[in-house]
């Protein structure tokens, strides 16, 4: 059998601190997802639904709107387009 002895010495740390520790505050981005949910009234916080069957024709057309506004983006990268 492995038997182990505890020889070594480690060195010590001290980790005590004069002030405990803060995290700094987050700051926002300025961005329009975090604009819509800063402006976002709290009386909208609980309107999410689950249907067991979702509408496919509406998510189709937002995904579609979704899709084409980042087309428009002059920044957007289509990877899937080979002749880009």
């Amino acid at each position: 059998m492995l038997k182990l002895k505890h020889t070594h010495q480690l060195p010590h740390f001290d980790f005590s601190f004069p002030h405990p520790l803060e995290l700094a505050p987050v700051s926002a981005d300025d961005d329009d997802l975090t604009r819509d949910i800063e402006l976002d009234p709290v009386t909208h916080d609980n309107n999410w639904t689950l249907d067991e069957r979702p509408d496919t024709n509406e998510l189709e057309s937002f995904w579609t709107q979704v899709e084409s506004d980042l087309r428009q983006d002059p920044e957007w990268v289509d990877f899937g387009n080979e002749n880009a």
